[in-house]
């Protein structure tokens, strides 16, 4: 016997292959394309610890030779790695893992300056991770006398504008640094200006899909609260993270996400609107199964109004990008927050 299923139900079904399916070619990057005749990057003798510092050079039209950033998170980063920059690890990795790179970097290469950021609760993830470790490191080594290297710090914590213009005196870029600034000011005064509000009580669930390059297999981690989403991007407009309901049936959390082998539990959040950050294939993948297994995924709120969307995630490493991030996110979530919008 063939079975049965509501109109209804088969049109959310229906609509729910053809979101993931839509999903696909989303676009994620959001680091903007250089306009044409704008020359590459300088590459200085410079040794750079910190991701805001990295990008902020980057910015200036200069990038390090060598650099230690938070690789797993931040994706330009990454690809600096691959095209421009010697990438000697994260901060931890540094002075817990190999505290000889740094130094063993100075004494092959010939580089004579470091560059350090300071930034109070530097990876609010993973908060073992601190830059300013570097300081007692060096010293430690004995280059700072033996080679005579300078070491200069750059301090985020009083404020951005105050950190772009340090770093624009060191990379001798103090005019770009005072571009730059007007430039980001702007762009961050635009995308607040666009803000929608949420309803109180309007849920996301955040959902990261990863891949496995090695194996071809992928996974989907939940974005818990209190994470670089909700304090960049879902608490400006009024939003609410819902991925805690995952810890509280069960899942484990490591570095702010909870690794799930279930999305059942979205049945019980019912969230307005569902986020697909990093690998959107993983997560799609992941909610077809589910459906399959769940015809009732078809009717929670997010997926019976359509409101599934792919979206950059930001983890704080790219300040320069962040107003660029922001109105994305808000043009994107805006229409579905409108309350004609959402379903129930």
């Amino acid at each position: 016997m063939m079975a049965f299923s509501p109109p209804g139900l088969r049109r959310r079904l229906t609509t729910l292959a053809a979101l993931t399916l839509a999903l696909v070619t989303a676009v994620t990057a959001t680091t903007a394309a250089a306009k044409p005749g704008t020359p590459p990057p300088e590459r200085q003798d410079v040794i750079m610890i910190g991701d805001r510092l990295v990008n902020v050079a980057y910015h200036l039209g200069v990038v390090p030779r060598a650099m230690s950033i938070r690789g797993d998170a931040w994706s330009f980063g990454r690809t600096l790695a691959k095209t421009s920059t010697m990438i000697l690890g994260c901060p931890q990795y540094i002075v817990a893992r190999d505290p000889e790179i740094v130094p063993r970097t100075l004494r092959e290469t010939g580089i004579r300056r470091v560059l350090i950021e300071h930034t109070p609760g530097f990876d609010r993830l993973k908060p073992v991770r601190d830059p300013m470790k570097a300081v007692s490191m060096l010293r430690e080594s004995g280059v700072l006398d033996d080679l005579d290297v300078s070491v200069e710090v750059v301090a985020f914590g009083d404020g951005l504008d105050a950190a772009i213009r340090r770093v624009g005196a060191l990379l001798d870029r103090t005019e770009q640094a005072e571009a730059l600034i007007s430039r980001r000011a702007a762009a961050l005064e635009a995308a607040l200006a666009r803000l929608p509000t949420a309803e109180p009580g309007t849920t996301v669930v955040i959902l990261n899909g990863v891949h496995q390059d090695a194996n071809g297999k992928g996974f989907v981690r939940v974005e818990v609260p209190g994470g670089y989403s909700d304090a960049f991007l879902l608490e400006p407009m009024g939003l609410t993270n819902a991925g805690g309901a995952f810890v509280e049936a069960g899942a484990t959390v490591r570095h702010g996400f909870a690794t799930v082998g279930s999305l059942a539990p979205l049945t019980a959040i019912r969230p307005d609107v569902l986020v697909l950050t990093g690998d959107a294939d993983a997560v799609q993948r992941k909610l077809l199964a589910a459906r399959r297994q769940d015809p009732a995924l078809a009717e929670i709120p997010a997926i019976a109004s359509g409101h599934v969307f792919a979206l950059p995630a930001y983890v704080d490493s790219s300040v320069i990008e962040y107003p660029t991030v922001l109105r994305r996110w808000a043009s994107t979530l805006g229409p579905a927050l409108h309350p004609a919008h959402r379903a129930k």
